[in-house]
């Protein structure tokens, strides 16, 4: 039992918030304040609460959480003997490389200022997040309600975004190509502000809400679940984003060729049926008829072009690349740019990867999805512990969704995404170590 001294941090929040006399400020302070006493009662509460909230929260509210989960281990004591599993653990090494390689990238970038502010906000905090949350996740209970929450949150968001897409009557032009797809006059995209950065959350958690409907008994939670699946994929379908659409149908092929083969053919038969009664709305037709020809459209020609140019930038420097910062991208990329084609980035991740980091820069990526990928897949093929190779269906899926999606557009562009991703490896990390512990166990009984 904490004494008074441990909550007065708490009350100190709600009374500035008071005293600033703003209700946004205070309705801000109020859920830190929460968020720090459900921490105080029970850290996991705090663990679940941060999954469930995560995709409603900026940059401000998800480093203050991340900032409490730390105080909360402190407070706690940390577990050395946990402490070097995480340290140890395959999952951790390759992150740690990716992060030290993108940091090399972030020191030797002309704007050193730029690059070093950008890689400490976003990339050092990342890292800092897979090792909380891989210490906190430490049994196969924390995980499946830290993973449920997740779920749930991806759900709630979904019907934030449905009712966007229902009540607004359209959405800014740069997001839908009217020319090429005259039907299409809104997308959904939520709190993300871009219906392909949202696309890319729903890709992380669709998958896991599917999975989910396999790993729960009963068939009241089984139909509950098919429900925040149903309100998920819904959402993904709506943001029309093509490259999402290709992911997620690679994903879900991977997770019924491992759970339920038969499910594929029956949703071949339904397919059928749609396109054969004419039950498949002409907005989507149009766009499904789109992804034959990408580059018809201005989008997929503007990506092409620009990654033309990128491909001349990666001969020039594919040894270090040209460095992290923004200033030096644009400096670099007027020189082989296009004409009228700008970006700010590649819409590519292993593109931009190799433009900005070189070969190390590349290599380290593809060895960090390489390690997350071999772990869930080794999760997902382990028969003796068949609930959590459910899991690792799931999370194998996310990571192959995500991956897919990388090459169209540039996922870890958008902090949310990226933290995400984070929380997606660090789940893969935590039952790395849960399988590891058990194997040890067994062998000295």
């Amino acid at each position: 039992m904490y004494n008074w001294k441990i909550v007065l941090p708490a009350l100190l929040l709600i009374a500035f918030g008071v005293v600033q006399g703003k209700v946004e400020f205070t309705m801000e302070l109020t859920l830190y304040a929460a968020f720090y006493l459900a921490g105080i009662y029970k850290k996991e509460y705090a663990l679940y609460l941060f999954a469930l909230s995560f995709p409603f929260m900026t940059y401000r509210p998800l480093m203050f959480f991340l900032l409490v989960l730390i105080f909360l281990l402190l407070l706690d004591g940390v577990d050395k003997q946990r402490l070097k599993q995480v340290l140890t653990s395959k999952v951790f090494f390759a992150s740690a490389f990716f992060i030290l390689a993108v940091g090399i990238t972030a020191v030797t970038s002309v704007n050193l200022r730029e690059s070093l502010g950008e890689y400490v906000l976003y990339y050092i905090p990342s890292l800092i997040l897979l090792v909380v949350m891989m210490l906190m996740i430490g049994s196969k209970q924390v995980l499946y309600r830290f993973l449920l929450c997740f779920v749930i949150s991806g759900a709630l968001i979904s019907v934030y975004g449905l009712a966007q897409y229902f009540l607004l009557d359209s959405m800014p032009g740069k997001w839908v190509d009217r020319e090429t797809n005259p039907l299409l006059d809104k997308r959904v995209y939520a709190t993300f502000g871009n219906p392909n950065i949202f696309s890319q959350f729903l890709l992380l958690v669709m998958p896991l809400a599917f999975v989910l409907i396999y790993y729960v008994r009963d068939f009241k939670q089984k139909c509950l679940v098919a429900v925040l699946f149903g309100l998920t994929a819904l959402a993904l379908l709506l943001t029309f984003s093509r490259g999402a659409w290709l992911a997620a149908a690679i994903a879900f092929v991977l997770i019924l060729l491992k759970i339920d083969r038969k499910l594929i053919l029956t949703g071949m038969l339904l397919l059928v049926v749609a396109v054969l009664f004419d039950l498949i709305p002409d907005v989507i037709k149009q766009r499904i008829a789109s992804i034959a020809d990408p580059f018809e459209d201005t989008s997929g020609q503007w990506r092409l072009q620009a990654w033309l140019s990128a491909l001349a930038i990666i001969r020039d420097y594919w040894v270090t690349g040209i460095g992290m910062d923004t200033t030096t991208f644009n400096r670099v990329y007027v020189d082989y740019q296009m004409p009228q084609v700008n970006v700010f980035h590649f819409h590519n991740i292993w593109i931009q990867s190799f433009v900005t980091g070189g070969i190390l820069g590349i290599g380290s990526l593809l060895f960090l999805f390489y390690q997350l990928v071999k772990t869930s897949f080794a999760v997902a093929a382990n028969r003796l512990q068949k609930r959590l190779s459910i899991w690792g269906i799931g999370l194998f899926a996310s990571l192959i969704g995500l991956a897919a999606a990388g090459m169209t557009e540039d996922v870890f562009h958008d902090y949310r995404v990226m933290m995400a991703f984070w929380l997606i490896a660090a789940a893969i990390g935590a039952i790395e170590i849960i399988l590891r512990q058990e194997r040890r166990e067994n062998e000295t009984a």
